[in-house]
């Protein structure tokens, strides 16, 4: 008789355990976040160290680059980013439900899910410059403007999200621009080294000096 209870009540937990796993995945979309409070907690916990500060990753382990890959925009599955942060492979860290809630990593998703996407190269005026009908040579520094700098400061420098950058030749000269965009404050995410070259610093350096 207690072989036969203990079996039943086996029978039962086993059960249990396989409806809760189907529940855990069957959930394929990502719970309600908070995107905003996912970007404090992002940084708070330090994940722009390997994944920059958008979640714009290189992947590249050379130093003086941001190790991990790019989670932002059109983040991977939430199922798989929950697997990866909960039982990470490679050289992540485990980040168990004691240190980062189910909450707080739903609104970490909802962060890289508010990431805009890339704009198309023909949307961006600073490429589509032309002289007597012909397509002139773009420089390479406006190109650097465009793909990284345009979102918050304009497609030409007049200001947006970010401060307008026309005139900036009178309050910085070349050197002072290319220092902060090296190291930047307030709420400008740190790209370099990472996302920008010294190279692509350089250049967008000498192209903001040019806006008016």
């Amino acid at each position: 008789m207690l072989r036969i209870k203990s079996f039943a009540i086996a029978s039962v937990i086993a059960s249990t355990l396989v409806a809760g796993a189907g529940v855990l995945s069957a959930q394929t979309t990502a719970p309600t976040g908070d995107a905003k409070h996912g970007q404090q907690v992002y940084n708070a916990d330090g994940c722009y160290l390997c994944h920059n500060y958008q979640g714009q990753g290189t992947g590249s382990r050379k130093p003086g680059q941001n190790p991990g890959p790019n989670l932002a925009p059109a983040p991977i599955p939430y199922p798989a980013f929950i697997r990866q942060l909960r039982n990470p492979r490679l050289a992540m860290p485990p980040y168990d439900a004691k240190i980062l809630s189910d909450q707080d990593a739903a609104d970490i998703y909802a962060f890289f899910v508010s990431q805009p996407p890339g704009k198309d190269a023909h949307s961006i005026a600073v490429l589509n410059v032309v002289n007597a009908g012909t397509a002139t040579s773009t420089p390479h520094g406006a190109v650097v403007f465009s793909a990284n700098c345009a979102a918050c400061h304009g497609a030409v420098g007049q200001g947006g999200i970010g401060p307008s950058l026309k005139n900036e030749s009178a309050h910085k000269d070349t050197a002072a621009a290319t220092a902060f965009i090296k190291n930047p404050s307030g709420g400008m995410p740190k790209l370099y080294p990472g996302i920008l070259s010294a190279d692509d610093v350089a250049a967008v350096a000498s192209y903001i000096e040019t806006l008016q």
